[in-house]
């Protein structure tokens, strides 16, 4: 079985017309043909964009810790933005405002992300290395075993592409839905998934400004009791579906993570399917990810064959390198297959090669 592992890379990568280095052309007025529409990597999710600020705008609880997760260490990539946070978080155990600042992250990344999601997808017309992989896919698989999508991204891109293979998703399960072959797994959340709040809103409270509702959900974190009810919500009116309260369905980017982001059914249904793994292609993927990696060492069985798509050379060795020592005892074939990243990846033919590795077993 193949399971395909996707990372901010695969979105930072995704169109093969606008590759990194080649600026796109401008989306709308007073956008002058910067590279600002392009899904971030992990060190620019606070980049000084303008859809980034105005995301901001939005959510001004966050502002207090923009300038930390806007230090050069983080932009330049010498520190990460996942410690940054994570020691934020540390510090809202005794600091009551650190509630707010994160509960305010988590609905910026939600906004921001989907917008730029909504223009990148303007601007590329859904022309993207997802979509030629899913079909690779397709004409590789031999119809009597699902695919296993793995994306740690909170875009929508994959879900996008995957609409010409197998229709629309309806609700949370449909990514799951055993009458696909393509299931589809998001440990950190989505831009368009929603946990339902059990709260009630004062009398005088109006559920027609979603935005107000998120405000609202914000200043009352403190107390605030969210379900484990995932539903679908419209990405524009995050704060509420179907006439309740909700709020975004992100897992904030923090070093080490405890918990998954996702519906407990959708967890269960990966960890079951993981012992049938034998191929798997990690897109973008740094393999940062502590309790992920735990998940794979405990259930992928031994010689499963890996590979690895990076942007350079450098880090497609050091997500080896954490692979190899997490999984020892695993002994898997991972090799650094790219060191150009994913539109490379396809273009140079070496996905199609490695989709038709076959094995003894098979």
């Amino acid at each position: 079985m193949l399971m395909v592992i996707f990372g901010a890379g695969a979105s930072f990568d995704s169109s093969p017309t606008y590759t990194p280095g080649i600026i796109p052309p401008a989306f709308g007025e007073g956008d002058h043909g910067n590279d600002h529409n392009r899904p971030p990597l992990a060190k620019d999710l606070f980049a000084n964009r303008p859809l980034f600020i105005d995301a901001i705008d939005a959510f001004p609880q966050c502002k207090t810790i923009v300038p930390r997760l806007r230090d050069p260490e983080v932009t330049e990539g010498h520190a990460s933005i996942e410690t940054r946070l994570q020691e934020i978080e540390l510090e809202s155990r005794t600091y009551p405002r650190g509630l707010l600042e994160l509960a305010a992250v988590q609905c910026y990344l939600q906004r921001s992300i989907s917008e730029c999601q909504r223009r990148w997808q303007t601007i590329t017309r859904g022309i993207t290395n997802y979509l030629q992989l899913l079909r690779e896919i397709e004409r590789a698989h031999d119809g009597n075993e699902p695919v296993c999508l793995v994306t740690f991204n909170y875009d929508t891109l994959l879900e996008y592409s995957l609409r010409e293979f197998q229709g629309n998703f309806n609700s949370v399960r449909d990514y799951i839905s055993g009458t696909k072959p393509f299931r589809v797994f998001k440990p950190h959340g989505s831009v368009n998934w929603a946990q339902e709040v059990d709260i009630d809103l004062p009398r005088n409270f109006s559920l027609g400004s979603p935005l107000g509702v998120l405000q609202y959900l914000i200043d009352s974190v403190a107390e605030l009791r969210i379900s484990d009810r995932y539903v679908l919500c419209d990405p524009s009116s995050m704060g509420v579906a179907d006439g309740r309260p909700v709020f975004p369905a992100i897992a904030i980017p923090v070093e080490r993570k405890q918990v998954f982001q996702c519906p407990k059914y959708m967890l269960e249904e990966l960890v079951a399917l993981l012992p049938h793994v034998d191929k798997v292609m990690m897109i973008g993927w740094r393999a940062t990810e502590e309790h992920f990696l735990d998940l794979l060492k405990q259930h992928l069985h031994r010689g499963v064959r890996m590979s690895i798509v990076a942007g350079d050379q450098g880090d497609a060795s050091e997500v080896r390198v954490r692979i190899l020592r997490t999984l020892i005892n695993n002994q898997p074939i991972c090799d650094a297959e790219s060191a150009a990243g994913f539109t490379m990846y396809l273009r140079s033919g070496r996905a199609q090669e490695v989709l038709k590795i076959r094995f003894p077993w098979q």
